[in-house]
């Protein structure tokens, strides 16, 4: 064999191992999960925002920071990577890591400490992104894959997050529909977006919008196309076609503290092996008259509000939102029960498909743990939560013809809901590689 020729395999051989080595995991799905029963309190959004989205600027100091707990864990190595995705979120099988990835292709979760003072044992990981080890170099939607060692295709966690270059500039108005049938139950968004930074030639085949309501993939509305180009100015000013269920005020769930009821807490009773908290009993609110209270658009905050009981009032959520900013770390994480929520929704009948506790500590999504059994002597639906201390969003919800959470027939609709809306500016050039992401904003409806 000539040199030559060993010089060209060699060449070719180093090649495929470098594919190989930025291959990207193969998933069977890449959308938010949690993959282990013994995995709880998974958290994703930027670095000292607790009730953020998780998006990120390109080339910004800004970071996202990801935390979860591991029941009777006894200190297991986890680490993580990211795929690049496209704006439908399928793998972008034109890249491999190495495109997107500055450093290398997976990094390690160091931190995580021992719960102190708790009847329920758990150590409790975190870690902020990018860092020295794994870092994006390009735009776009990204998907966060927790897994243990050499395990990256059987994950523990996945999360979705945002890249953005904020290329572009944006105009939001929410209106009622133009849709008489629509204008008392639903909200239509209207926008513009300026494109001259772009230099986009051909917007309608380049520029693709995306809408999401708080948070919630699964009802996005994608793939939205201009209905005008005036030079680089794009308009979406459509008549009833960008319009979401308005939905009402989420239902709060304040367990904060195991001393004191909030206005949500019947009961609270500690045992020998932990505390159980009981609700006070919820009824359906489809046909209930519209009541506006101020609440998180479906998220959730752990913490614990004992070490402030005597300053703070129990029930106020502004109190709430000051207390994660001014709980030190220990306090708010390690210090912080779980307990055993009893849940009760009365209603007079069953209903076919069952009924669920839905919303952000669900991942929006029907968990079995979190479906409810209908109970003859208490006339309702009851169900047994195990959540961490700290303050929820939930509604109730049915399977619809897709298997997704339907809220209207237990919460109803009201146009007046205040929601959170985040609109996605996607541009892809013709011949492109990926769907970069050029524009982010994150805004809410207020009537």
């Amino acid at each position: 064999m000539s040199k030559t020729l060993l010089h060209l395999q060699i060449i070719l051989l180093a090649g495929l191992y470098s594919a190989s080595l930025f291959a990207q995991p193969q998933l069977d799905s890449y959308e938010d999960g949690v993959y282990r029963d013994y995995i709880r309190s998974v958290r994703l959004h930027v670095t000292g925002l607790a009730l953020t989205q998780p998006v990120s600027v390109l080339g910004s100091m800004n970071s996202l920071f990801l935390s979860f707990d591991e029941l009777e864990g006894s200190g297991t190595r986890y680490y993580f990577t990211v795929i690049h995705c496209d704006r439908h979120w399928q793998p972008t099988r034109e890249l491999l890591q190495f495109d997107y990835l500055h450093g290398f292709r997976e990094g390690e979760i160091p931190n995580y400490e021992i719960s102190s003072g708790t009847y329920q044992d758990y150590l409790h990981y975190y870690v902020s992104f990018p860092n020295d080890e794994i870092k994006w170099s390009i735009s776009g939607n990204y998907l966060l894959v927790v897994y243990e060692s050499g395990q990256e295709d059987d994950p523990i966690i996945t999360r979705r997050f945002l890249v953005t270059e904020e290329a572009v500039k944006t105009q939001t108005n929410v209106v009622r529909p133009v849709i008489v049938s629509q204008q008392n139950t639903h909200q239509e968004i209207d926008f513009g977006v300026e494109t001259k930074s772009l230099n986009c030639p051909n917007p309608r085949a380049e520029i693709s919008c995306t809408i999401l309501q708080n948070g919630r993939w699964a009802t996005r509305i994608e793939d939205i196309p201009p209905r005008m180009v005036t030079g680089t100015y794009l308009d979406y000013n459509y008549q009833g076609k960008i319009v979401f269920e308005a939905g009402k005020e989420f239902r709060n769930m304040d367990i904060s503290s195991m001393i004191y009821r909030s206005e949500d807490v019947l009961d609270i009773e500690e045992f020998v092996e932990g505390y159980s908290t009981i609700l006070f009993p919820a009824q359906p609110r489809s046909r209930q008259s519209y009541l506006w209270r101020r609440d998180l658009n479906g998220m959730f905050v752990p913490y614990n509000r004992d070490f402030y009981r005597k300053a703070i009032p129990p029930d106020s959520l502004a109190s709430t939102l000051n207390l994660v900013l001014r709980h030190n770390y220990r306090e708010q994480q390690l210090n912080t029960e779980y307990s055993e929520v009893l849940v009760t929704l009365e209603m007079a009948n069953t209903l076919e498909n069952g009924v669920y506790v839905v919303g952000g500590m669900t991942d929006w999504k029907m968990l079995p743990e979190y479906k409810l059994t209908y109970d003859d002597r208490v006339k309702g639906y009851i169900g047994r939560l195990y959540l961490k201390q700290g303050y929820y969003n939930y509604g109730f919800a049915v399977p619809d013809a897709q298997g997704n959470p339907d809220f209207t027939p237990l919460e109803g609709n009201w146009y007046a809901t205040e929601n959170q809306y985040t609109l996605l500016t996607y541009y892809r050039q013709i011949g492109g590689q990926y769907d970069r992401l050029v524009g982010a904003i994150t805004f809410d409806t207020y009537y």
